[in-house]
């Protein structure tokens, strides 16, 4: 029997990200993914370590549940971390390895997380030709950069020891000195947090303080309409602007990122945000040697206040910024959320519920990791969305500075960050000597004190801002925001942050009686959506039970000409008339093509399918003059001639395309993930299918993994739809596995085999009271409905109907 996860406080930190996760748009928004170029990895060794790490730190075993006003931290026993592969032994020919393996890692790093189920954290083993890359991607949630340096550590030695003792290797003699838990740093930083005194120390720093940010400069018009993306950068800071930072540390007695971050604050004064403003620094948070160890999410993000002016000394502001981290050293420890939420209204409006710019120092993480004893060279972040205006993280390699700066597209344009990375050099190469005043220090960046002004979406047209039954919902908004809001109105837009959307919410219910779905609410948060969510569910019959769905009969691909052949085709498992477009499209232009889509209506057997069909044919003007199927659909075709001889009616020719034997499904096709997985990747294009894949053991994350996998390769693929197109292909093995036939068959067909064998062949012809015609195609299964194969199926239907008929 399984154990119950223990329920445990979030940190402050974890709230905020679950509320964040539950109202943005980009579900990937903080995603964290390491993306590692290895060499030769055994891929058993691989999942078997990572099965070791996940074991060992309860992070990445940690879901998250909404209790009442509260996010609670659930802790599994256990968690199924199968690592999932991808591999092509040779690159698809028009695509470049490199190209190729951006495109994959950018695609498996989107792939959202669902907050409420474990792990958190996946690792994909990914190899083109030659070229091998490892990709771990957590949800920042439950792990930071310094927690990823620790868990890719342990992922070493964990490879190491499963490669060296075998794979029943214990996590106890791997690592025998037990790990340090994470459970007890939410609590106590949720305790923490709310210390008056800690809490009024930021209060004091940030009175009258104003966020620093760049000028935005794209127009609405510009902008990617409803979503917000984001793009990368990685720069090399030059030798000159290096050494001058080590010698600014030097006289001012700092670390280099105080000097760093000195330059950040002076290109955006010198560019306009003048007075007294705030940037956004990512802190590890990590004070102590047994937090330095712990695998879990502990960073934090402080707003560090201060005014340059043009007299100061650059050395004035790197010497403030110095004594501004080591105050606030006591207290960064409060989450970013409890500081805002204690801020007065018009602090928070000056200072936003986000930092635009946001600063961190990695140091060193990321640089010197191995795995199965060869190097693991961290490559730049796949990540294509934006957590802010700009984010300007530091790393600090052997003999480099790198910054890796991720921006919003929806307001920077790439010339305007690199722009501000030229202005950064330049701040730092001209105050490597003293004695220079800030005025001196000439930049291109545009700033602004002060966020900047938000994109409101226009109403759609004919909708009123208020009215009618929406006037008392407007009414909580204004009590809670104190402020009047508008229908279309965006509730973070409008000045609102978490604690908020909580008391709206519990005032809404309270007045409406009903629930109201937060986690909905949150990916669109304006009135117009809470009223819909609050709103009776439509589409109920009048007694209260669901509404009836009916299907629309066959459909028609090709009308053809009056009197020419008819045509009438099955689907295959999990799919409808998508594998037959080529087909259809090769045969004569006076053929009538129709095809039995499943309409959903829940038909779990072969024999009810085919009879729901068959109906469906029967109340046409005439049967058709060939029926027939690919893979399971020629399996119903078969099944519904039995029905028309039980009927004693006669039974139009059967063209049955490779169709599976009643009752010998094999081990194979009984793998519904991987099956379905290969079908759709070949329907696709079988040029770019991978010729290693595996999924994990998880179906609802191996759907996503292959909506990734679409995504890389050929283009959109939407979760959702693969996620019902999958659930449809399952209902449909399952009734294949449980069909043992209809009985003989006294129609002429004709057996178009590619992966039957010899004795699939036999066995068919025995369901038929004479010899059906047969010929095999040199193929597989997938490729028999594309290219020269489905025109050739063309050529052999127009030719051989005459004759079947007969």
């Amino acid at each position: 029997m399984t154990s119950a996860p223990v329920e445990l406080p979030s940190s402050p930190a974890q709230e905020a990200l679950w509320w964040i996760q539950h109202r943005a748009e980009r579900k990937d928004l903080y995603n964290l993914t390491w993306r590692l170029r290895v060499t030769r990895l055994d891929p058993a060794v691989l999942a078997a370590a990572w099965q070791l790490v996940v074991d060992r730190h309860e992070a990445l075993r940690t879901s998250f549940a909404r209790r009442g006003d509260t996010v609670t931290q659930l802790v599994h026993p256990a968690a199924d971390a199968a690592p999932q592969e991808v591999g092509w032994s040779e690159p698809p020919a028009d695509r470049a390895p490199g190209a190729l393996l951006d495109d994959v890692a950018a695609r498996f790093h989107a792939t959202p997380f669902e907050l409420e189920s474990v792990p958190l954290a996946r690792l994909v083993h990914v190899t083109v030709g030659d070229v091998e890359e490892v990709l771990i991607t957590v949800h920042h949630a439950v792990l930071d950069g310094w927690a990823m340096q620790l868990v890719v550590d342990d992922l070493r030695v964990a490879y190491e020891a499963v490669r060296d003792r075998g794979p029943r290797v214990t996590g106890t003699e791997v690592f025998p000195e037990p790990a340090v838990p994470y459970r007890e740093f939410g609590s106590r930083e949720r305790i923490d947090a709310k210390a008056a005194g800690d809490r009024a120390f930021w209060s004091g720093r940030l009175r009258g303080a104003r966020a620093a940010a760049l000028v935005p400069d794209r127009s609405g018009s510009e902008r990617p309409p409803a979503r917000s993306s984001g793009a990368g950068l990685r720069h090399r800071l030059s030798d000159d602007a290096r050494a001058a930072v080590a010698q600014i540390a030097q006289r001012a007695g700092c670390t280099a990122f105080a000097v760093q971050l000195a330059a950040v604050r002076t290109v955006l004064a010198r560019g306009g945000a003048v007075g007294r403003t705030a940037l956004g620094v990512v802190v590890a948070n990590r004070l102590t040697p047994e937090d330095q160890r712990r695998v879990g999410y502990c960073a934090n993000a402080v707003l560090l206040a201060d005014e340059v002016s043009d007299d100061d000394g650059f050395d004035d502001v790197v010497v403030r910024t110095r004594d501004g981290l080591w105050e606030s050293l006591p207290y960064q420890h409060v989450g970013f959320s409890e500081v805002f939420a204690g801020l007065p209204a018009e602090d928070r409006a000056a200072l936003g519920s986000t930092p635009p710019v946001l600063v961190t120092h990695h140091g060193s993480i990321g640089s010197g990791l191995s795995l199965g004893g060869g190097p693991a060279r961290l490559l730049p972040s796949p990540s294509t969305s934006a957590r802010c205006q700009l984010l300007v993280g530091i790393f600090e390699e052997a003999e480099h500075t790198v910054l890796e700066l991720e921006y919003d597209t929806d307001q920077l344009r790439e010339s305007t960050v690199r722009t501000f990375l030229r202005d950064l050099q330049h701040v730092l190469t001209a105050s490597a000597t003293p004695g220079g005043t800030v005025r001196g220090l000439s930049v291109a960046s545009r700033a602004v004190a002060g966020v900047p002004a938000p994109r409101r979406a226009a109403p759609a047209a004919g909708r009123a801002s208020s009215a009618g039954p929406d006037t008392g919902l407007l009414a909580h908004w204004r009590r809670v925001l104190g402020t009047a809001v508008g229908m279309d109105d965006d509730f973070f837009e409008a000045g609102g942050y978490s604690l908020q959307a909580l008391e709206l919410v519990a005032l809404v219910e309270a007045d409406t009686g009903r629930e109201l779905d937060v986690a909905e609410w949150l990916d669109e948060p304006t009135p117009r959506r809470m009223a819909q969510l609050l709103a009776p569910p439509a589409g109920r019959a009048p007694d209260g039970g669901p509404a009836a769905v009916r299907g629309d009969g066959p459909v028609t691909l090709r009308g053809g000409a009056p009197g020419g052949p008819h045509l009438h085709l099955v689907h295959g498992a999990g799919v409808g008339r998508v594998p037959y477009r080529e087909l259809v499209d090769a045969l004569p232009a006076d053929w009538r093509v129709t095809v039995s889509e499943d309409d959903g209506t829940g038909a779990t057997t072969v024999e009810d399918m085919a009879e729901q069909y068959l109906e469906s044919l029967l109340g046409g003007e005439r049967l058709p003059d060939l029926l027939g199927g690919w893979s399971m659909g020629g399996l119903l075709a078969h099944a519904m001639a039995a029905g028309l001889r039980r009927r004693g009616l006669a039974c139009p020719p059967l063209l049955l395309l490779d169709p599976p034997v009643p009752g010998r499904l094999s081990d194979e096709d009984r793998d519904d993930l991987h099956a379905f997985a290969r079908g759709a990747l070949h329907a696709a294009d079988p040029a770019v299918r991978p010729d290693r894949l595996r999924l994990g053991r998880r179906a609802d994350r191996g759907i996503d993994t292959l909506a990734a996998l679409l995504r890389a390769t050929v283009g959109e693929a939407p979760s959702q739809a693969l996620h019902a197109r999958y659930g449809l292909h399952t209902r449909h093995v399952a009734a294949m596995a449980r069909y043992r036939g209809a009985g003989v068959v006294d129609a002429p067909a004709l057996l178009v085999a590619a992966e039957l064998t010899d004795d699939d062949v036999a066995r068919w012809r025995r369901l038929f009271t004479g010899e059906p015609s047969t010929v095999r195609l040199p193929t597989d299964h997938y490729a028999l409905l594309r290219g020269e194969h489905a025109r050739r199926l063309a050529r052999l239907a127009a030719t051989l109907l005459p004759a079947l008929a007969r």
